[in-house]
């Protein structure tokens, strides 16, 4: 028994050793505060194995010393116990307590497309399977796709067409969708894309030329550009407002000098936003596109309260960015 015991103990110490060694070794990546959490684990681990393994020669020594052996054993399994532990609830410690099973995650249900036509359903599925041209002839068809109809989600044809306009890894061919469905009558609405989130809002947080594009075809086709988000503020307060759709708001007339609804952010505009949030690009489109500095007095003082107050955060590769400079050289003046 002893001597399991024992070859159990190194066993565990050459595994925390290793562990050791690969945490201790491995590149320093992350930011500001998390670099070198991993040598700072490396070099504990590495305590805790040698630890162990005084425990297990002085218990080595002698008869007598089984008591040594058990706890050079137990300090170097703790570390792959706490593991277990945390990483894997469902197996770890809640085999032991049933009532520390990891709850199970709400997950949304995969859709089905359940539009109360058949038409529909078929057009949802072409969307679905890029075939365009079997969507353009089931518009052309008799009877057409109900272009008002929901499905279970609350999504029209229009939402899932833009949708599909603007997923990451699509093409241009991807624009055909919710061309066809425009020219068929299909009038973009703000709650085409059921719950969640409103039409302007999913796309002028997309990325890309095509998400530009898409805007453009909504806007043309009717939905307004101050058309509010689910948070009741217009997309130029988007967090994650990209440079392109900044640009077609503003040449698609977007009010300019609207304040921020939040409570006690009254004073600020969309530029002071976008610079709170550090998206330079944007928030100097949005200040060459006339957008105010914000809604403070004197004019300009709460921007520069906000750049002040943030300053430490701005990293190197931020400073290191044109659309930084361009932006900081009117504000500072």
């Amino acid at each position: 028994m002893m001597r399991i015991l024992r070859g159990l103990g190194w066993c565990l110490v050459d595994l925390d050793l290793v562990a050791a060694a690969a945490l201790f070794l491995s590149p320093d990546v992350g930011d500001a505060a998390t670099r070198g959490l991993g040598q700072g684990f490396g070099a504990l681990l590495g305590a805790i194995a040698l630890a162990a393994a005084a425990l297990l020669l002085w218990g080595a020594r002698g008869e007598g010393r089984l008591l040594a052996v058990v706890l050079g054993t137990a300090v170097a399994a703790a570390p792959v116990a706490m593991t277990v532990a945390l990483t894997v609830p469902r197996h770890g410690l809640g085999l032991i307590f049933p009532a520390w099973h990891q709850s199970a995650r709400a997950t949304e249900p995969s859709p089905q497309y359940a539009y109360p036509d058949a038409a529909g359903r078929e057009a949802a599925l072409a969307l679905v399977l890029n075939d365009y041209e079997r969507l353009a002839a089931l518009l052309r068809s008799t009877p057409a796709p109900d272009l008002l109809a929901r499905d279970e989600r609350g999504e029209s044809l229009l939402g899932l067409a833009t949708r599909t306009a603007i997923m990451d890894g699509g093409t241009l061919r991807d624009l055909e969708g919710l061309r066809a469905l425009l020219a068929a009558g299909a009038g973009p609405r703000g709650e085409d894309l059921g719950r969640g989130e409103t039409l302007i809002e999913a796309v002028a947080g997309a990325r890309g030329k095509r998400a530009g594009i898409v805007l453009e075809m909504l806007i043309d086709a009717g939905l307004s550009p101050d058309a509010p988000m689910t948070d009741g503020r217009p997309a130029l307060f988007h967090p994650r407002l990209a440079p392109e759709a900044a640009r077609v708001l503003l040449a698609r007339g977007v009010k300019r000098d609207v304040p921020d609804a939040r409570g006690g952010a009254d004073d600020w505009s969309p530029v002071t936003y976008q610079a709170d949030l550090r998206q330079w690009a944007t928030a100097l489109v949005l200040l060459e596109g006339g957008v105010p500095r914000d809604h403070g007095t004197p004019p300009g003082s709460m921007l520069a309260r906000v750049i002040r107050n943030g300053e430490a955060q701005i990293t190197d590769d931020e400073r290191a960015d044109t659309a930084f400079h361009a932006f900081m050289a009117p504000v500072r003046r």
